[in-house]
């Protein structure tokens, strides 16, 4: 079984010529970030009359996480690019699930009969690609391989420097949105602090799909270390995925492929589905820890996706939790240009409840799983109710 470079497909952008900047463009709101919320929030934004500017950091052939698209999420998809129609080829369409959690026989939980129809197994950079082209389509400027260098409050609004593969530039605008991803570049930027509840790191690689799994199911499977999925993928491949804590990782040398294919061999049901790895000489590490901003909105700036927060990815709400976030803050953005003073707040105050909304349900989740309560990883998960908000579990 052969290994497949993450970074072999076609680049989505591959036909859309780079954008030339104008050197001092001013807009109503700059977007700093180019997935699927910061997109959102600038279809949302531009479709309401006002002006706006994408920046994204790279051209978008790079590998990105995300690789399942729920039914609801694709429902949001196909609304949010209306009136066009979402063209799904390229897309491999999802049945459902199947988990090895709490028991060691699978449960079963199909797609089948969801009112919202199928989910989706995506590549993701073609559907942040998608959204990109969309975007453009209605005349926003998107302007990719750019970087925010310098950001400066000025007046009532901001003035923001860039490096663009065609030299330095500057913006200005009314507001802008964060969609930087962890990193929440303007929030960190504007004073703002981030809180972590765990150490969570996804380790990734992508294989040819073997013969023996042609069930179109996102497959999940817990082991004593943390747990593993694996999503079928277009183009005949799959992408196996294991989550722990970075310590776990580190001690049983998972970073590193042969560690990581030593964990993938001591599973049950996914190495019957797999069989055995040949040697994989390329994984993707991510940090994906459960972390939010103390605030997801400030004076002129507004936090989306996971530069608000980020959520486990058990919980297979990365896609969708970036649309409506995008969304919601160009709403409350809208709301605060037209006059609204309360509107960010708002936001982030609703932010701030569905977080602990998803506090619980994670712990609920985790404490399905009692077969190894006593190794490190579910002993941390099982204990987490008791944090204090922002306490980490390894204070």
């Amino acid at each position: 079984m052969s290994t497949a470079p993450i970074s072999s497909l076609e680049d989505p952008m591959e036909s859309m010529a780079f954008e030339a900047p104008d050197p001092r463009a001013s807009h109503d709101v700059v977007v700093v970030g180019g997935g699927v919320a910061g997109l959102s929030a600038a279809l949302t934004l531009v479709r309401a009359g006002v002006s706006v500017c994408i920046l994204e950091r790279t051209d978008y052939s790079a590998w990105r996480p995300g690789e399942t698209l729920s039914p609801v999420a694709f429902a949001e998809l196909r609304q949010l690019l209306a009136p066009e129609s979402l063209e799904t080829d390229g897309f491999l369409e999802s049945h459902g699930l199947e988990a090895t959690w709490g028991s060691e026989q699978p449960h079963h939980h199909s797609f089948l009969t969801n009112p919202y129809g199928s989910g989706w197994h995506v590549e993701r950079r073609r559907l942040d690609g998608l959204l990109a082209s969309h975007a453009r389509s209605l005349q926003v400027p998107l302007w990719r391989s750019t970087c925010v260098t310098h950001l400066e409050r000025e007046g009532h609004g901001w003035r923001v420097n860039v490096r663009t593969p065609r030299g330095p530039a500057e913006l200005r605008c009314e507001a802008l949105v964060d969609a930087t991803g962890r990193s929440a570049q303007v929030a960190r930027q504007s004073g703002m602090r981030r809180r972590d509840w765990d150490a969570l790191c996804s380790v990734s690689g992508v294989i040819d799909r073997p013969a023996g799994f042609q069930q179109q199911h996102l497959v999940v499977e817990a082991t004593p270390q943390g747990w593993w999925y694996a999503a079928p993928l277009p183009e005949g491949r799959l992408i196996l995925t294991l989550l722990s804590d970075v310590d776990v990782l580190q001690r049983y040398g998972a970073l590193q492929p042969a560690g990581w294919r030593a964990l993938f061999s001591a599973t049950r049901h996914l190495r019957e589905r797999v069989g055995e790895l040949e040697a994989v000489s390329r994984l993707q590490v991510r940090r994906c820890e459960t972390s939010r901003l103390e605030h997801a909105a400030g004076a002129g700036w507004v936090a989306v996706g996971d530069a608000a927060a980020m959520w486990d990815p058990l919980s297979s709400s990365g896609i969708l939790k970036g649309l409506r976030t995008g969304r919601a803050a160009a709403r409350a953005l809208c709301a605060a240009l037209g006059g609204s003073s309360g509107a960010l707040e708002d936001y982030a105050r609703q932010e701030a409840e569905e977080f602990t909304r998803y506090l619980s349900a994670r712990h609920a989740h985790y404490t399905l799983e009692q077969r190894w309560a006593g190794e490190d990883f579910w002993q941390r998960r099982l204990a987490a109710s008791s944090l204090e908000p922002g306490q980490t579990l390894s204070e």
